[in-house]
């Protein structure tokens, strides 16, 4: 209890409440410029021990403030994610406890260790996204998104470059506090820090878009989660999109599309619904992007299931599919239980889809995109692998109305602005509820609708014109600082024994 009453708990608090805030939907992302200041300070006098305490305190306050919307479910009946729920704060708070012990560490090796920092933290982060179990939704870059000017070298670096200078930031601040004597060095530091990447980013908004364009209509249905998989409301839903969709067409769009599961059923095994929907895009002469389930027969009572999107063309009806490669864990499907008989045993209530493999490209007369599926756009790597095959712009459907109104469709939204700075591509989002957006090349918002309204969204988006460095070598700083960060792990622990 002592440590909980210390003037370090103090400071971590203080500065944990710094960090969320600066999260959107907040508009003070400035904050995070010195939102870890306090933490520093809490941590310069204490023992790599204590320093692993305090960071795991910051990351338990933190991601709760953040990530609190992802018990709604609850709310719904959907009680088998509380211990998910739980479980990930206590999981994902490891990440900052683990930086702690690690700066500290360093600090007390070597004099200037603290200049690991950034590497430290966007290592942390890098690893954080990998694999079935990867969740990337915190990534301190994303603090940066409502300042347009700020995140442009992500075309160069992605969201990892934009992390890295946010880590970097503060520690200038930090020693301005500290050391008296250097204020006016540690000051001008600070103003350099800030002046090069809005300059950078100034210049790059100011370059003209000269591309193709594409009009795309975004159907927000805004069907309630409670009643969206009643079987009895199967008929409302269709008339709810068909209604939108001719809407839409009288502005003569390009491509019509619909939210992840607007078709609450296997739209391809339910003939007369699917027969509604190829008429539909040949009476409108329109494409149309369908999200919906799909699955496979393996064998007598063995199926594979799969959370897709479908192209409808207004000349071969049901033309492509997409399935979604990059899984919610423990609410889509158990991480790696395809690997291991173990994982197959557990029993949370989650759905039980399969990961798609392919990169599908849909290949329409507006240009060749992918559909991707709601969680998907949190990854910087797999939105630039189809931008790299040549994606002239990204759709992202998606289904947040189980985030109710709170913080988590907001910040979902924002992922959309980063993915298109590094890819320099445009991205339609379109969501059941809201937030649906269509965003250029330059993260710059052309359209954009409210939660739980129901509505249509016309823009027109142009075509990516140009390869970023990112588009080509990927998340290289990502590597570069988690690279840095084993090879200190390494060298402290060489020290340590020997």
């Amino acid at each position: 209890m002592g440590f909980l009453k210390s003037r370090e708990f103090l400071l971590v608090l203080f500065s944990a409440l710094l960090f969320s805030f600066a999260f959107p939907p907040s508009p003070f992302g400035f904050l995070v410029y010195f939102a870890l200041v306090p933490l520093f300070f809490a941590l310069q006098d204490s023992s790599p021990k204590q320093a692993f305490k305090l960071g795991y305190f910051f990351g338990i306050i933190s991601n709760v403030l953040l990530l609190y919307w992802i018990i709604w479910q609850t709310f719904y009946g959907e009680y088998f994610v509380l211990p998910g729920s739980l479980g990930a704060y206590l999981i994902l708070a490891l990440y900052p406890a683990v930086w702690c012990w690690l700066l500290r560490l360093t600090s007390l090796r070597w004099r200037y260790g603290f200049i690991l920092a950034p590497f430290l933290w966007v290592g942390l982060e890098y690893l954080r996204g990998l694999g079935q179990v990867g969740f990337p939704w915190l990534d301190i870059g994303y603090t940066q998104t409502g300042y347009l000017p700020m995140i442009q070298v992500a075309s160069l670096t992605g969201i990892q470059g934009i992390s890295f200078w946010v880590i970097a930031l503060n520690l200038p601040v930090y020693l301005f506090l500290k050391c008296k004597k250097t204020r006016v060095v540690w000051g001008l530091v600070i103003v350099v820090f800030i002046l090069i990447p809005y300059l950078y980013g100034k210049k790059e908004l100011s370059k003209k878009i000269d591309s193709d364009m594409v009009k795309v209509a975004l159907v927000q249905g805004n069907i309630d989660p409670n009643i969206k998989w009643d079987p009895q409301f199967l008929d409302y839903n269709f008339q709810v999109y068909d209604s939108l969709s001719r809407e839409a067409a009288t502005a003569k769009p390009d491509i019509i599309i619909w939210p992840e599961t607007a078709v609450p059923c296997y739209l391809e095994k339910e003939p007369v619904y699917l027969s509604k929907v190829e008429e539909l895009s040949k009476e409108l002469n329109t494409d149309l992007i369908v999200g919906t389930d799909d699955y496979y027969v393996l064998g007598p009572e063995r199926y594979v299931f799969y959370n897709s999107s479908f192209r409808i063309s207004p000349d071969y009806g049901l033309k492509e599919k997409y399935y979604k490669m990059q899984l919610v864990p423990f609410a889509e499907r158990i991480p790696y239980s395809g690997n291991m008989r173990i994982f197959e045993e557990i029993e949370l209530g989650q759905a039980n889809f399969s990961p798609g493999r392919d990169y599908t490209l849909f290949q329409t007369r507006a240009g060749n995109f992918p559909a991707i599926i709601c969680y998907e756009i949190v990854f910087p790597d797999l939105v630039r692998q189809f931008a790299q095959r040549g994606a002239d712009f990204i759709v992202n459907i998606t289904n947040d109305a189980w985030f109710g109104r709170t913080a988590g469709p907001y910040q979902h939204a924002s992922m959309t602005i980063m993915r298109a700075v590094e890819n320099r591509i445009s991205i339609a989002r379109c969501a059941n509820t809201g937030i649906s957006m269509s965003v250029d090349p330059y993260g710059r918002i052309i359209g954009k609708t409210s939660l739980f309204k129901t509505t249509n969204l016309v823009s027109e988006i142009p075509k990516r014109s140009e390869t970023t460095f990112f588009t080509k070598h990927g998340p290289w700083l990502g590597k570069l600082c988690l690279l840095v960060s084993l090879l200190t792990g390494i060298v402290l622990l060489f020290k340590r024994f020997f």
